[in-house]
């Protein structure tokens, strides 16, 4: 069974992926303070991330079968969001300003 700490930062990310993801879809910030420090928030994800995955390749045989498929999905679902509010971020430092 996965730790409490790994459960809530696995929890943590995901919630961050979808309030960026409705940021993105509505057009409106809901974190003005998180847009100053993307660039930080960024960096904090994916050590978050890395954490995450590297957890998950260590212990896999030890999660519940019933739930990995959901685990792997979350870290799965973590790293690509990661991915994409990168990209984002970049194209709008570079593109944009």
């Amino acid at each position: 069974m996965p730790s409490r700490t790994i459960q809530l930062l696995l929890f943590l990310m995901i919630s961050l992926q979808i309030l960026f993801l409705t940021e993105v879809m509505i057009e409106k910030n809901f974190l003005d303070f998180a847009e100053r420090y993307r660039g930080g928030w960024l960096l904090a994800q994916f050590f978050a991330t890395a954490v995450l995955f590297v957890d998950m390749v260590v212990r896999y045989d030890s999660i519940n079968p019933r739930t990995r498929a959901f685990h792997v999905m979350g870290v799965a679902a973590c790293a690509m969001g990661w991915c994409f509010q990168f990209f984002v971020h970049y194209l709008d430092s570079a593109l944009l300003t």
